[in-house]
């Protein structure tokens, strides 16, 4: 790799870009920032690059109300976290020019059976808007 080169986008999903804090969580959903994408719905936090914030983290949640079945919910939330780890990406192309990180918490809203592909556009869509959202 030369000097001037970027490094390759990486479709890892590691442990560091686990949204685990229940505080967090908490802090995302009483901040009321949310995009919806159907079958999705997703809270958002901006926050400036630092030591504390090394990389943006994500978490996914799925009803019992909307899904019965544990393996149903499991299933569901492989799906979400397989979208986010191959679109990544496009949230950290933006935010990285602007020094930022973002924490993300995808709820799943929908009723009907849902695909892997449904999922992934809704998640294509919602970090598109992420990325683009004005950040202060």
């Amino acid at each position: 790799m030369q000097p001037g080169e970027d490094k390759p986008v990486s479709f890892s999903f590691p442990k560091k870009e686990r949204l685990c804090s229940r505080l967090q969580m908490e802090q995302l959903l009483s901040l009321k920032q949310s995009v919806f994408s159907y079958p999705l719905k997703c809270y958002f936090q901006h926050l400036p690059l630092s030591d504390e914030n090394p990389v943006s983290k994500m978490a996914v949640s799925v009803p019992k109300k909307l899904e019965k079945t544990a393996v149903g919910r499991n299933k569901i939330k492989r799906w979400v976290r397989e979208a986010y780890r191959l679109n990544k990406h496009l949230l950290y192309s933006n935010l990285k020019e602007k020094d930022k990180v973002a924490n993300v918490l995808f709820v799943c809203v929908g009723k009907e059976k849902l695909s892997f592909v449904l999922i992934e556009k809704a998640v294509v869509e919602v970090l598109r808007t992420i990325s683009c959202r004005d950040i202060s």
